[in-house]
């Protein structure tokens, strides 16, 4: 026989509710659930704070849970994300342990932490996405349950089988995922301040801690790569448009054409204008 929670919000009697936010900019502060919290991004990252942890950056390869009544603030990675939050009865998730024999996970309900996902994760993911896109809205209302015992089995299982205060198997993962989105931050944002404060701050990084990550990832200081992102799309904004030396520099984020002809010269060899000559 299904099990029931007595908890319920106003007249449903289902033991989940799942949430999809699409948006840029995506942030909530401090705040706490009554029922367990399963955050899983999909596109881009988050940051998620909670009382018992740091600021930890969780991307669409990891997944988090946050207890119920657990205070948490989640911000959103710059640039744009999605991310799928299933909240969970909490006496619906003591029941699930009981009745999976899954002592392990016990251990993990009374904190917060995040794990790397799953290949089986991720199918899940995925059918909920093509389902929700190729089927009637209430014919996926009608299958949504299943998918999300799909994903609390699935994540359960991560949680018993891995510490989430033991290195995961690839340590190297999740700061590799970090840089990423540093990476995509500074070509979205080439016309923006992408000094090394600005864009720590962004990252909830001190400038420090951002130059050595990023080199230490990716073999070159940051500006460099800033640098050479500002003349890559440059380069292609003077072959592809008609637009002057000038407005290209603005473009990416730079007011002097002098600054980015000595840019061009350093990674190129050549000047703006004889590189548009060459089209």
């Amino acid at each position: 026989m299904a099990y029931l929670s007595p908890k319920l919000t106003g007249t449903s009697p289902e033991v989940f509710y799942l949430e999809t936010s699409d948006t840029q900019g995506y942030a909530m502060d401090w705040h706490a659930h009554d029922g367990a919290m399963l955050l899983l991004p999909r596109e881009g990252s988050l940051f998620l704070s909670t009382e018992s942890t740091q600021v930890t950056h969780v991307s669409n390869h990891a997944f988090s849970f946050v207890p119920a009544e657990f205070a948490h603030a989640t911000q959103a990675a710059p640039g744009r994300e999605r991310h799928l939050t299933l909240y969970i009865d909490p006496a619906y998730v003591s029941h699930h342990t009981k009745a999976c024999g899954t002592c392990a996970i016990g251990k993990q309900l009374a904190r917060s932490g995040t794990w790397q996902a799953s290949e089986g994760l991720g199918s899940i993911l995925r059918l909920h996405d093509e389902l929700q896109r190729s089927t009637e809205p209430q014919a996926f209302q009608r299958q949504l349950p299943h998918l999300n015992h799909l994903l609390l089995n699935e994540c359960a299982r991560l949680m018993a089988a891995a510490d989430p205060t033991q290195p995961p198997p690839n340590p190297r993962h999740a700061p590799a995922a970090l840089v990423r989105d540093i990476q995509r931050y500074v070509r979205e944002n080439l016309d923006t301040d992408l000094s090394l404060d600005a864009v720590g701050h962004q990252f909830h990084l001190s400038r420090r801690h951002l130059s050595r990550l990023f080199k230490a990832h990716t073999g070159q200081p940051l500006l460099d790569f800033i640098n050479r992102t500002r003349v890559d799309t440059a380069a292609r904004l003077l072959a592809g448009t008609s637009l002057s030396v000038l407005e290209v520099s603005l473009a990416v984020g730079l007011e002097s054409p002098s600054y980015l002809a000595r840019l061009f010269q350093r990674h190129l060899g050549v000047s703006p204008s004889q590189l548009r000559l060459r089209r």
